[in-house]
């Protein structure tokens, strides 16, 4: 069988990312025929326990970042930066995190270069009843549980002691479900969760947590409608809430506004606002995301969190988290398009391939053209 080889990067050049694609501890469960393809950067093992003797033992060669870079035929980055996509050989192919949609510059270099981009964050499967499942859904519990967790500790908060809190969390996927596990392992159990779907259509429910229906109107305004019909503006409930959680991934082309400019003086001083999906200018009126270096600021009297790669927090079992969902892939990814033409999976979370954008909402929010070479629109 012929098979792509890959390059698998250890080092993010993102500041405080440690995830990485593949744990050294799973290695064993991958056929040594795929793994003899595999090329793991030098150093690659060793936080895991792993030097590169042991490493080598079990791929096929270790390498340098820049010759992984250009000799590898798919290359295996977590979090890419602009940096990372000029290095990958012209035609070459990406898989991990991408998030072009609002990157027009790492989108720019894929078109230019023909590079073909399988992302993570469109690998998805349909469950039995028609749903659609994230494939990497525990990485994203994770970025709920640690941003909790690292936010709590920053403004040295606690359930158990202290002032009872009451939490609210926008959203109910699955950052939504970390973070709840996260704020009643930390004792905090007064949760309402707001969901922009009716309460009946909510599966798995967290016993012991309130869930209300919020509804948008013609003017950008979000309502929250009660069991008993009635409504009153979001703010009203935002206004009660001492933590405040956003665990909804923006629709980039109908986003959502929880907080404006006039309404920020609503809050509670000293709320803290825990922004895990964080979009900068969507949410909130002043979102944007922050670095483990500074993770949080201050918006008058209001803790705003945005840490945009919590699972770093976690590094070890996010990545124990991500390889266990990305070997069975492997093969299928290492066999080339006709492959993965086959799988449905693979085939929907190509965004852009050989250059020509696939994603449509790459097109519309970047306003470009859709014919190749995808030329901004006037």
């Amino acid at each position: 069988m012929d098979l792509l080889n890959i390059g698998v990067i250890a080092k993010s050049l993102k500041e405080n990312e440690r995830r990485v694609p593949i744990h050294p501890g799973q290695l064993t469960w991958i056929p040594e025929e795929i793994r003899k393809h595999l090329t793991f950067e030098h150093g690659y093992g060793v936080p895991f326990g792993f030097n590169n003797s042991r490493l080598a033992g079990l791929c096929g060669r270790l390498a340098d970042r820049e010759q992984i870079l250009k000799e590898s035929d798919i290359v295996l980055i977590s979090k890419p930066l602009l940096k990372d996509f000029q290095s990958i050989k012209e035609n070459g192919i990406h898989w991990g995190w991408a998030h072009v949609v609002q990157q027009e510059d790492l989108a720019q270099v894929a078109i230019d270069n023909k590079l073909t981009l399988i992302t993570w964050e469109s690998m998805n499967t349909s469950t039995p009843s028609g749903r659609l499942s994230h494939i990497f859904y525990k990485n994203n519990e994770i970025a709920g549980y640690a941003g909790v967790m690292h936010a709590l500790s920053l403004t040295g908060s606690d359930g158990h002691y202290g002032p009872r809190r009451k939490a609210v969390v926008i959203h109910f996927g699955s950052v939504s479900h970390g973070a709840i596990h996260a704020l009643q392992g930390r004792g905090i159990h007064d949760i309402y969760v707001y969901v922009v779907n009716p309460i009946a259509m909510v599966i798995n429910q967290v016993p012991g947590v309130f869930y209300r229906q919020i509804i948008k109107d013609d003017a950008d305004q979000l309502y929250v409608q009660n069991p008993d019909g009635s409504e009153q503006p979001f703010i009203d409930d935002l206004s009660e809430a001492d933590i405040i959680v956003n665990g909804i991934m923006q629709d980039t082309d109908n986003p959502l506004t929880f907080v404006h400019e006039n309404e920020i003086n609503r809050l509670k001083p000293g709320t803290l606002i825990i922004d895990i999906s964080c979009d900068e200018g969507m949410g909130f009126s002043f979102a944007k995301p922050t670095t483990f270096e500074n993770p949080m600021f201050m918006v008058g009297d209001i803790h705003y969190y945005a840490v945009d790669h919590t699972p770093s927090y976690l590094w070890n079992s996010a990545t124990w988290e991500i390889s266990k969902s990305l070997i069975p892939f492997l093969p299928t990814v290492m066999q080339g398009p006709d492959a993965w033409d086959k799988d449905e999976v693979i085939r929907q979370a190509i965004e852009i391939r050989s250059g020509k954008v696939l994603n449509e909402k790459i097109l519309n929010f970047q306003k470009r053209a859709a014919e190749y070479p995808h030329e901004f629109r006037d």
